[in-house]
């Protein structure tokens, strides 16, 4: 096996460091997915929870009426 020379291993680095930063970014991108999935999940089971407490007083008060 020849030697490997300084260019070699200055070559060799950067593609390391380039593969790490690519593979962060995958990472991270990932993880900003899913908070975002996981945000808008709650904001939908929000939504239907007043819809049903409106719902619900709405019953309450046409049963007063009554």
């Amino acid at each position: 096996m020849p030697q490997q020379t300084k260019a070699d291993r200055s070559a060799a680095a950067k593609k390391g460091a380039a593969t790490r930063k690519k593979n962060e970014a995958k990472s991270t991108g990932g993880d900003a997915k899913a908070a975002a999935k996981s945000t808008a999940q709650a904001a939908k089971n929000t939504g239907k929870a007043a819809a049903g407490s409106v719902k619900k007083a709405a019953q309450a008060v046409a049963k007063r009426a009554s």
